[in-house]
């Protein structure tokens, strides 16, 4: 076999010699003497299917890639995919573009989102148990929704079992900084560790027949009755931790019938149950001036235990009627819990810690995040028309988000030494920063619902000696959102004696200071609205038809283009009330689009087994539902107050792309890609003038991205380099890392934060720079992956690196620097050991995450704005097959 100079080359210039192993033939005894056997060489290798073949640029991770890394959710294996990154453990930014300008779809369908403040589902409740393989697609293809700028990832699932299986598998682990050591919580219901909430946290049923404004017309003592019925717990206290445990179960049944029909059922169910401490150093400033002079404002130590309960259900029923004809039926519940205690403690001042005050602030906050989705599909090849085939889909979502009663107050030092509760009549609730101004309970759901419905057909045929497939397909997409909100605030009266203000929590609000009227209790919903453009309902909806076409031509043997068109009819509609503001009015709006969005690729596959891609596309960057809807909410995972924006505009993306590739072994492959994208309008975040602690969404002027990404994947068969053992041959590495580079102006020449709109009448406040990078992107992004399996053995085990340089993860605003999170490396590491025992197959699993304990920083100016230590993370399994 004779190999191209070109691939000679680049193997030398890779050091990597690749031998080649010659047959002999065989010696056979007792043969006849007439059979005479020839010398057959058989010279093959397998390639790559999908990545290869697909006319996209696109990477896949299919089982056996999964089997390879320590993460078990979607989100986290996916940030070993050459120019992903990973943010806040859940979100997936495709080249350095955060969340909301990526696509999350699961079977091709999208799913719903949960979580109030991502457009996208998070990805850390999708366990890998469920998945066969993973999509992300990097440039855009007509089939697929137009709102794509960074990527799309396609969670594909399980499907009908080759054969009979029933598999169980149970996990423990811990993390250094948690487990065995002492963490906070409180008391709460008792089907906590299932994730559900027993009724304990509710609103008590008197509160709940009553509006907000039936419920401030009450009074003394019917008022104190109402405040004396919540469940009066406030006090934590410590909790040695326990280890991590996990239990999981997934079985297969195959039938088939004599007519060649074929039944096939999966089913799987996880739970997953964790403590987790986090310990930061949290500290805030107030910017003086151009010379970058500042003052720290506050110092605190901010100590949270979260425990998180993980469940999953996943069942998947298919029905091949024959070799052209299957119809599927699959059902996803995904449930992540997380109860949370976060203790402040330090120093809090006006304008610095130097003359501050001593405060002590808590908040208990349970939230139950949920994702279900029912998808009934089918696919129909038709040969008589060339294998022509036809696809269709009918989807029915939601995602619920249920948080109630989370709590909130603070202790603060005072003129005696002594800690007293702050509340809205102290000196503390005006002058300090970062404080609760008085305690307070709030009760917040969410629903998010998605009906969709669509075909695909697929026509082969041939013109003029070209093989080509038209493809066409319709889709009906329909989401709706709503959110109800309720806040209650406690209150210390002008009456109650000095003592009251020292006592616990659970002491103040107990039924002998309702009874004295030394507390009160106000429903606080409509006076937020009012103040602070904090609605206590919004409704929103988001409707697209969608069809397209395209073609998809071998045009020359080594050449192949597609082209195609999509069109996307949208209509966003959105509304808040609460308060003076009714539904309907000063909220309320709908925006229409009508957009045509074209794509072509032409690969290239100029020598054998190497290719070059090259890709053009226009598309669309659309506002979430949240932020086009002119509410203000407190973002559950940053503290941070967040307000739509009613005027917000679509960003329009050209997206140009190149890719060589090159497949030179059975598993090896090599590529090299560059990318541009030009966005006009691209929806960027900002804070609101005269309300510097919220945030907001406005269209900025124009953006762009461009960077290059390197991958390679490659055996290293040592023992047949170096003459050792067999058992040397089952090394591999594959390695990527991209750079990426993002320039966003954020105003046009001549504009001003006044000629930006936004809701209410408001205006941004001044820029800290009118040109920065995107928000979440990273200059550089790296993973290196080497691996080790012997199957005669039954060991597989593997060694990962990744790294994530430097991004912005808040914008800062007037004096004040963006806020940076710094770069960071992690080391994994991972072992599996297959055996057999009493006709059964066993693995034992072991592995260890960030085994350096390199810890996490935030900073802003170069001073440290929060920094903590996430700890190691170790478990072991055994996993049992039968």
């Amino acid at each position: 076999m004779k190999q191209k100079l070109l691939t000679v080359a680049v193997i030398s210039a890779l050091g990597m010699r690749v031998p080649m192993a010659l047959a002999q033939e065989p010696e056979i005894e007792n043969a006849a003497p007439a059979v005479q056997l020839e010398e057959v060489f058989v010279l093959g290798e397998f390639i790559p299917v999908e990545k290869r073949d697909t006319s996209e640029i696109s990477n896949v991770l299919s089982t056996e890639d999964l089997n390879f890394v320590p993460e078990t959710n979607v989100g986290a294996a996916l940030s070993r995919v050459a120019g992903l990154s990973l943010v806040g453990g859940k979100y997936v930014y495709v080249r350095g573009l955060g969340e909301r300008y990526s696509s999350t779809l699961l079977n091709r369908a999208r799913i719903s989102s949960p979580v109030p403040f991502q457009k996208t589902v998070p990805l850390d409740l999708v366990p890998n148990n469920i998945v066969k393989s993973l999509l992300v697609q990097k440039t855009y293809s007509v089939q697929y929704p137009g709102d794509f700028s960074g990527g799309l990832v396609d969670i594909r699932t399980k499907t009908t079992p080759d054969e009979d299986y029933l598999m169980v598998k149970l996990n423990a682990g811990g993390n250094s900084k948690t487990t065995d050591g002492d963490g906070l919580t409180y008391a709460g219901g008792d089907k906590d560790n299932w994730g559900y909430d027993d009724g304990t946290r509710a609103i008590p049923t008197p509160v709940q027949k009553l509006t907000t404004a039936e419920f401030d017309d009450t009074v003394y003592p019917e008022r104190a009755n109402l405040g004396a019925g919540f469940y009066n717990t406030w006090d934590i206290y410590e909790k040695n931790m326990k280890p991590f445990y996990t239990g999981e179960a997934e079985g297969g049944k195959r039938f088939e019938f004599g007519n060649g029909m074929v039944l096939g059922l999966i089913g799987n169910y996880k739970y997953s149950n964790r403590w987790v401490n986090t310990d930061k150093d949290l500290r805030r400033y107030e910017f003086t001036g151009v010379d970058g002079g500042s003052n720290q404002t506050v110092q605190y130590e901010r100590f949270i235990t979260t425990q998180n309960i993980d469940i999953s259900a996943f069942g998947n029923v298919g029905l091949e009627l024959d070799e052209n004809n299957s119809v599927t039926f699959t059902a996803a519940r995904l449930q992540q819990t997380t109860d949370q205690v976060q203790q402040d403690t330090g120093i809090s001042s006006e304008d610095n810690v130097d003359n501050g005050t001593a405060i002590e602030s808590y908040l208990l906050e349970w939230t139950e995040n949920q994702i279900e989705s029912y998808q009934l599909s089918g696919s129909h090849y038709f040969p008589f028309l060339d294998d022509a085939l036809l696809e269709w889909r009918a989807i029915d979502g939601s995602g619920k988000r249920d948080a109630p009663d989370a709590r909130s107050y603070t202790y603060a030092q005072n003129n005696d030494g002594l800690m007293e509760m702050v509340y809205s009549g102290s000196q503390a609730a005006g002058d300090l920063r970062d404080v609760y101004q008085a305690p307070q309970r709030s009760y917040s759901k969410l629903k998010d619902s998605i009906d969709e419905y669509g075909f695909d057909v697929e026509l082969p045929f041939t013109v003029l000696g070209i093989d080509t497939v038209f493809s066409t397909g319709y889709s009906d997409y329909d989401r709706t959102r709503k959110s109800n909100d309720r806040l209650f605030r406690f209150d210390i009266t002008s009456q109650a004696p000095d003592y009251v203000a020292l006592e616990t929590p659970s002491q103040l609000f107990g039924d002998e200071n309702w009874i004295e009227e030394y507390v009160s209790v106000r429903d606080f919903s409509d006076s937020a609205a009012n103040a602070s453009g904090i609605f206590p309902f919004a409704r929103s909806k988001e409707q697209v038809e969608a069809y397209y076409g395209s073609l998809d031509a071998q045009v020359l043997p080594s050449v192949r283009v597609q082209a195609g068109v999509r069109q996307e009819d949208t209509t966003i509609e959105a509304d808040a009330w609460g308060g003076n503001t009714d539904p309907g009015t000063d909220n309320q709006v709908k925006t229409t689009y009508n957009d045509s969005l074209p794509a072509v690729s032409v690969t290239w596959e100029f020598i054998e087994n190497m290719q070059l891609r090259l890709a053009y596309s226009e598309t669309v960057n659309r506002p979430s539902l949240l932020e086009i809807t002119g509410s203000t909410l407190r973002n559950p995972e940053d503290q941070n107050l967040y307000r739509g924006n009613v005027f917000l505009e679509s960003a329009d993306l050209n997206n140009y792309d190149a890719r060589w590739e090159w497949y030179f072994g059975a598993a090896d492959e090599m590529s090299v890609g560059l990318f541009y994208k030009e966005f006009d309008n691209p929806i960027e975040l900002a804070k609101v003038q005269a309300q510097g602690d919220i945030y907001t969404w406005f269209n900025a002027d124009k953006a762009e991205l461009k960077g290059v990404e390197y991958d390679v994947r490659k055996e290293l068969p040592l023992g047949e380099w170096f003459g050792l053992d067999p058992r040397w041959n089952g090394f591999n590495v594959s390695m990527n890392v991209s750079y990426i580079d993002s320039k966003v102006t954020l105003l046009g020449s001549g504009e001003t934060a006044a000629d930006v709109p936004l809701t209410g009448g408001r205006q941004i406040a001044p820029l800290y720079s009118n040109e920065r990078k995107m928000t979440g992107q990273s200059d550089w992004l790296g993973n290196v992956l080497v691996s080790y399996v012997d199957y005669d053995l039954g060991v597989t085990g593997s060694v990962l690196y990744n790294y994530t340089d430097e991004r912005i993860i808040l914008v800062g605003d007037n004096n004040a620097p963006d806020i940076i999170e710094e770069g960071r490396g992690v080391v994994d590491l991972l072992f599996k050991y297959e055996f057999p025992w009493r006709k059964y197959d066993f693995e034992l699993e072991a592995k260890a995450g960030n085994i350096f304990d390199t810890g996490i920083e935030w900073t802003q100016g170069g001073l440290t704005y929060e920094n903590w230590q996430p700890g190691i993370n170790y478990s072991i399994g055994l996993r049992a097959t039968f």
